[in-house]
């Protein structure tokens, strides 16, 4: 169980402050009447909610330090599956022992709150804040990624794969170290915007989202997503190469594990080898100009042909899905709605095409095939209500009815569903 978009950090004392960065805005506001009360806990004050999913933080005094308190949104406060998540997520993070991630200390009981895990208070700024405000040097950022690789490691050496790695999720100290937070598969509203949904998954790897098996290298993504994440704001283009072997759609392609990634960003050459390593550059360097045009566009070409199989087989599947579909909304009696409302059904196809939404051909492809399927639907729930309508018609022995029918003589089924449609309008 994660905790989206929650950020660790004290607000800023000066001009900034007065301006709440988009990851501070509420779902829910807290309820200024909730009636909180602990012996052990002192100061409990409202910290902020996540916008997606079902958690709320506070911050509070506990043995004369500061905490953190995770506890579930008041509405589902008393959900046996929420509270057993709250309580798992508690179990697997109390396990863990590492300066680079942040640490379970507690999980307790508390008046008016429920079920709460007691977090250790981080001092600094989500790496997402350091980016916004520009606070980071190339050394800086290098150095971060170091330690969050090296966190990651240990999760994985505990066989805990983090699942929802991102800026927000990642606090920089004020001594430039990272303490990485909010571990676990991240949780989404099926009715948020979906241009939102898609912002929020930037950084999940595709599998997560497509609901396959994943292993190390779904966190090998999110790593590599992040650091494209620094290039693109100009941060550092020093990793512009590991972000690429790590984004990889496929993750047979992608490095095996967090090890292979930290190699790549530390990796340094001893000065002996200067001259003979400016030498190749330069060499390379040529027969890149020469080539590298060529096998980028190998590489792209080869790319949009894997994207272009995989975004055809989730339409298929779709399209193979209808029959049963149209079966499960077919019309039953003329008193039920012709439209059709299909949320749970639409929201898993929407999941299941979300890795495509990236690409502006493909999100309008997929919205069509949205829409297409919805179409089908609606269509076939009208021939329901005109094969019910017809044959109600024709059983039909009241006045109207009757008037209807005595000039039809041999109709077709066309011209007594054109009747059938009168009478049923004056018999609303």
């Amino acid at each position: 169980m994660s905790e989206i978009d929650f950020l660790n950090t004290e607000p800023e004392k000066d001009s900034r402050s007065q301006e709440k960065p988009e990851h501070r805005k509420e779902e829910e506001p807290f309820n200024k009447k909730e009636v909180i009360h602990s012996n052990e806990f002192a100061d409990i004050k409202p910290f902020c909610a996540s916008r997606y999913g079902n958690s709320r933080l506070f911050t509070a005094k506990y043995n004369g330090k500061k905490v953190v308190i995770k506890t579930l949104k008041a509405d589902r406060a008393n959900d046996a599956k929420y509270r057993a998540s709250l309580r798992q997520e508690y179990d697997v993070t109390s396990m863990l022992d590492n300066k680079f991630i942040r640490k379970a200390i507690d999980f307790v009981q508390i008046g008016g709150l429920g079920d709460c895990i007691v977090f250790e208070f981080i001092e600094g700024k989500s790496l997402a804040e350091h980016v916004r405000v520009g606070t980071l040097s190339e050394k800086q950022v290098k150095s971060i990624l170091t330690d969050v690789c090296d966190g990651l490691l240990y999760l994985h050496r505990n066989q805990v794969i983090h699942c929802n790695l991102k800026p927000e999720n990642i606090i920089v100290t004020g001594d430039c170290r990272a303490k990485i937070i909010d571990i676990g598969i991240p949780e989404t509203d099926p009715d948020a915007d979906r241009e939102l949904l898609i912002k929020e998954m930037e950084f999940v790897a595709p599998e997560i989202i497509k609901g396959e098996d994943i292993d190390n290298r779904a966190d090998v993504y999110s790593l590599g997503k992040i650091m494209e994440f620094l290039g693109e704001r100009n941060i550092t283009k020093q990793f512009v190469a590991v972000a690429t072997h790590s984004t990889q759609f496929s993750k047979e392609q992608r490095y095996d594990s967090i090890s292979e990634v930290r190699s790549a960003i530390t990796k340094g050459h001893p000065v002996v080898k200067t001259i003979i390593i400016v030498l190749i550059l330069a060499l390379l360097g040529f027969l890149a100009y020469i080539y590298v045009p060529k096998i980028k566009a190998n590489v792209e070409r080869e790319r949009a042909e894997r994207m272009a199989v995989d975004f055809a087989r989730e339409v298929d599947v779709m399209r193979n899905e209808l029959p049963s579909l149209c079966e499960k909304y077919q019309l039953k009696s003329l008193n039920e709605p012709v439209a059709v409302n299909w949320k749970e059904d639409s929201l898993r196809y929407v999941q299941s095409l979300m890795p495509f939404f990236g690409a502006e051909d493909y999100q309008n492809k997929a919205l069509q095939a949205l829409k297409e399927q919805r179409n089908a639907i609606e269509s076939s729930r009208k021939k329901d209500f005109n094969r019910i309508l017809l044959g109600e018609f024709k059983n039909a022995n009241d006045s109207l009815a009757l008037v209807l029918k005595t000039p039809l003589v041999d109709p077709t089924d066309e011209q007594l569903l054109i009747e059938a449609q009168k009478w049923y309008n004056q018999m609303k």
